[in-house]
């Protein structure tokens, strides 16, 4: 099969833009300054998902800026893939379009790609990045008990990884909002190198497109990526309540008679089943060693199947 060779001397910008017209000129200005920065060639791409406001006009008007336009709304995540199949790039850059992330801290996370890092990711603060109690400690532990490392912001819209690392995840990855999560923990659980660099958080302009669904799909995705990477992870818990709450009853039974002893005897016996499944659900997905979609994605150096179509609407 035919292949195609990838530029290491490249850096493409991936921008997917819903309805960011107002916010696009300024955002794309900033990482031209931030892109002069770098000792690399680099573009950027704009993917209009399918806005319904001018920001196809906008991107147009940008000279040297390419655009590739969604025929209809496809999501965050297919936004960002579509971009990487029409670039050359052998290392990628993704930044959201709202305004919010300052892209001169790029050429920091270039340099760390350059010392060895695969997933340099802007790590936000300040007060524009204040969350409710829940969001903020209850979704960072359980990015931290899915990956088994500390993660300060999982879900990062400014970050530069290598290609390679993202042909390794690729089948593992989420096209809608969760996408910069599943990339954060699947490269984390894949045994890639990644590092954060703090990064000043802001204002976006225009109002978030997050719904609710979207943050009840992230709790989905992190319970599938547990069971693909680390399935005793998942049952672990279950396996323990259910032990306990056998040997709790045992104990009452010794006491109260023959319910709790039939209570234990139900439970210990889902413990067994719970253990049983973990075991043979771990020695699957060793044996398997696949992604979550199915599939094998090559991890070596640079090169893809020319089979690869560049999606339809790109224009410069």
């Amino acid at each position: 099969m035919e292949s195609r060779q990838y530029r290491a001397d490249l850096l493409s910008v991936i921008m997917p833009a819903y309805n960011e017209g107002p916010a696009l000129v300024d955002v794309i200005a900033e990482l031209r300054a931030a892109l002069s920065q770098i000792p690399l060639q680099s573009e950027i791409i704009v993917v209009d998902d399918g806005s319904t406001d001018d920001t196809a006009a906008v991107v147009a008007s940008q000279s040297g800026v390419r655009l590739v336009s969604n025929p209809i709304n496809l999501g965050y995540g297919h936004s960002i893939m579509r971009g990487i199949a029409v670039s050359q790039a052998a290392l990628f850059a993704i930044c959201d379009a709202d305004g919010s992330y300052d892209p001169s801290v790029l050429p920091e996370l270039v340099k760390q790609t350059q010392r060895g890092v695969d997933h340099a990711i802007a790590r936000r603060t300040g007060p524009h990045f204040e969350r409710t109690w829940i969001r903020r400690y209850a979704y960072r532990w359980l990015c931290q008990y899915v990956a088994g490392r500390s993660v300060p912001d999982a879900n990062s819209g400014l970050r530069v990884f290598r290609r390679c690392l993202y042909e390794n995840v690729s089948a593992d990855l989420c096209l809608g909002f969760s996408f910069t999560t599943s990339l954060t923990l699947a490269s984390l659980m894949a045994g890639h190198i990644v590092a954060f660099s703090t990064m000043p958080y802001r204002a976006r302009v225009g109002s978030s497109h997050v719904r609710v669904r979207d943050i009840l799909r992230t709790t989905q995705y992190l319970f599938q990526l547990v069971a693909a990477y680390n399935p005793v992870k998942l049952f672990l818990p279950l396996i323990l309540v259910t032990g306990l709450g056998a040997l709790a009853s045992f104990g009452l039974a010794l006491l109260d008679g023959a319910i709790w002893a039939a209570a234990g005897a139900v439970m210990l016996a889902s413990s067994l089943l719970l253990l049983g499944l973990a075991a043979h659900t771990y020695v699957v997905s060793r044996a398997a060693a696949g992604p979550i979609r199915g599939g094998s994605a090559a991890a070596g150096g640079g090169q893809a199947s020319a089979s690869e179509a560049s999606p339809p609407g790109e224009t410069r």
